[in-house]
């Protein structure tokens, strides 16, 4: 092959999804020679959203998590209280039960998410594994009592209703005044209809009875513009305006004004007060508390054995960015 083609097929190549590839297969780090990838790592971070955990995982997070399953996977290794192929299909059947489907759904779901079945084992198999050291080796329980759920429950309430105090005593939450009126038209084309047009408008408030009149009132009346009913906040509507419809009495029309296109007046419909609805705060029930609290518990013994897992197994950082 020539050098000029050679240069071409480069070129080509890095333009290609071979190239995108292969930087999705970038070597980030090696653990005990086993490397994991920038495909990896966002691998891991899609299967974590799925799973419905930290949904800002960052890629240095996420390669720490590989890393540590790894770790833990090793460890067992040494005590034959690693994960089983059917300890894996096992937890792959409870997952896919969790979503209502099956392992076959499951695979399918992993796959719109851009995982791979394998990244699921690991995942799993690395669950496994530390659960069987924590029991065995480091004797370690993961334990709620019923004092910790009561404890955990009071500071919920105590922190829901303090939120809600606050909402209640927002401004925008107190109960307003609303006006409910229609805006009616009469168009004039020329300054000499005025007197006419606003002859039309006492004949129209004369039959107004209220807003469900209005078209009765136009009857006959030329060129008669009905807007739609609206509801006006009071705190928006001038005081002299307010003091007109409350003059008026609801079921009346008050003006004539000078509008935009000639004579315009209000109708009045009516007023209600409107109290802004709370937000509706639902307490957790003991069971979700109790397994907050689990997972709290487990996450900080999973950080502190992690650490002296990790001791165990000769780590290679291939990208200097995810050493630190």
């Amino acid at each position: 092959m020539s050098r000029f083609l050679t240069t071409i097929f480069l070129v080509f190549a890095c333009l290609s999804p071979i190239g995108a590839l292969a930087q999705d297969q970038k070597v980030l780090v090696t653990v005990n020679d086993q490397p994991v990838t920038s495909y990896d790592v966002n691998a891991r971070i899609n299967l974590w959203k799925m799973l419905g955990g930290n949904t800002t995982l960052s890629r240095k997070q996420a390669l720490d998590g590989i890393i540590n399953d790894i770790a833990k996977i090793e460890e067992a290794k040494k005590y034959k209280a690693e994960a089983t192929e059917k300890d894996i299909e096992e937890r792959l059947a409870r997952v896919a039960k969790g979503m209502n489907t099956d392992i076959n759904g499951l695979k399918g779901k992993l796959k719109t998410q851009g995982v791979s079945m394998s990244v699921m084992r690991q995942y799993l198999g690395g669950q496994i594994a530390f659960g069987r050291l924590l029991s065995g080796k480091y004797r370690e329980r993961v334990d709620v009592t019923d004092a910790e759920i009561d404890a955990k429950m009071a500071e919920v309430k105590a922190n829901m209703n303090g939120q809600l105090a606050k909402i209640k005593a927002d401004p925008r939450m107190q109960p307003v005044t609303v006006y409910e009126i229609l805006e009616i038209n009469f168009p004039v084309d020329s300054p000499d209809f005025l007197t006419a047009r606003a002859a039309d408008t006492q004949q129209f408030a004369a039959r107004f009875k209220g807003c469900g009149s209005a078209k009765a009132a136009a009857s006959g009346i030329f060129n008669v513009k009905i807007g739609k009913k609206i509801e006006a906040d009071s705190r928006r509507i001038p005081p002299q305006l307010q003091a007109a419809f409350k003059q008026a009495g609801a079921g009346r029309a008050i003006g004539p004004f000078r509008g935009p296109t000639g004579l315009q007046m209000w109708g009045y419909c009516g007023s209600k007060k409107i109290t802004p609805q709370l937000p509706k705060a639902q307490m957790p029930t003991r069971e979700q508390v109790k397994t907050a609290l689990f997972n709290e518990k487990y996450d900080d013994i999973e950080k502190k054995y992690g650490l002296i897992l990790r001791k165990n197994v000769m780590i290679e950082y291939r990208d200097p960015a995810y050493a630190n």
